[in-house]
């Protein structure tokens, strides 16, 4: 059986098809170490962000035990000099 232009005409098309599809997909290495180099700095710098955000919240914690120490010897001392003090 002979083959007709036609079927040359598709094989040709199926194969520049297929070339240009793996052409598509390819990816330079160099630009993939770079993205990936960024990925892992991002995730540092989001690691570091909650490392300072657990800091801050330790010492905003220990401020309100401060400020509460501080509340009650106020309202202590206002108590025994007798002036009014309101909480």
């Amino acid at each position: 059986m002979r083959r007709g232009p036609r079927l040359t005409l598709i094989t040709a098309i199926a194969l520049v098809a297929t070339l240009a599809g793996g052409t598509a997909c390819y990816q330079d290495p160099e630009e993939l170490i770079a993205q990936q180099q960024l990925m892992m700095d991002m995730s540092d710098a989001i690691n570091e962000i909650g490392l300072q955000i657990a800091d801050l919240n330790a010492a905003v914690d220990s401020l309100k035990g401060v400020v509460a120490k501080q509340d009650t010897a106020i309202y202590r001392m206002a108590n025994v000099t007798g002036v009014p003090y309101v909480r």
